[in-house]
């Protein structure tokens, strides 16, 4: 789990955790209170994503904070660490074959392309 990970790293450097979920930007048809549902969902789905990697920093102590962004993930999670100062990005891999990543992009591969920090993957 890439949250492991962090949790050493940033345990080892005293440093703060600043915890991404992003889901996808919504199509510009979906208007009014659909949106406003369809927003509500995915956030909510965002934070129970978040809460287990939540509930490990604090038993280790560890500052955070969580974040959910609408967006592109790849771009977003660039965005964030740039705009939070990040020393290093934590991510998992979901493991695309080489064949799905290319014709689709992956979100790793994508902030491994963009990122101006430091990218650790974790399979």
């Amino acid at each position: 789990m890439a949250c492991r990970h962090a949790i050493a790293l940033a345990t080892a450097g005293n440093m703060e955790i600043v915890l991404v979920n992003c889901y996808g930007e919504l199509p510009a048809t979906i208007g009014g209170t659909a949106r406003d549902e369809v927003i509500a969902l995915s956030e909510a789905e965002g934070k129970a994503i978040l809460a287990p990697c939540e509930r490990l920093c604090e038993e280790s102590g560890l500052k955070y904070k969580s974040l959910i962004r609408c967006g592109g993930p790849g771009r977003t999670i660039v965005q964030v660490a740039q705009a939070e100062g990040c020393d290093i990005i934590v991510m998992g891999s979901r493991g695309l074959s080489d064949f799905a990543a290319m014709v689709m992009g992956s979100v790793t591969h994508r902030v491994l392309r963009h990122s101006s920090v430091p990218v650790l993957v974790v399979r």
